[in-house]
């Protein structure tokens, strides 16, 4: 079963569930995850890490995949998700 076929099984079966301990339980994994998710995104990257941004960024600007500061505030004032 792909993830998306398990996403689609999962999103049916709670759209049935009327039992409200387990979906409580399950509120309270996915504050879990999220809240792991943030956590990580706070922690600082390792030397190895920030040289393959670095080396990842130079590729995208020699392959020309760049956009100007102006075209960036454009996006975001249209709400345009990158």
């Amino acid at each position: 079963m792909t993830i998306a076929e398990k996403k689609i099984d999962l999103i049916s079966w709670l759209s049935n569930l009327q039992d409200e301990e387990i979906l409580d339980q399950l509120e309270s994994i996915r504050k879990k995850a999220v809240q792991g998710d943030y956590q990580k995104s706070l922690s600082p990257m390792t030397r190895v890490e920030f040289e393959n941004r670095v080396a990842e960024a130079e590729e995208d600007l020699k392959a020309g995949r760049i956009i100007s500061q102006e075209e960036l505030k454009k996006w975001i004032k249209a709400g345009w998700i990158l």
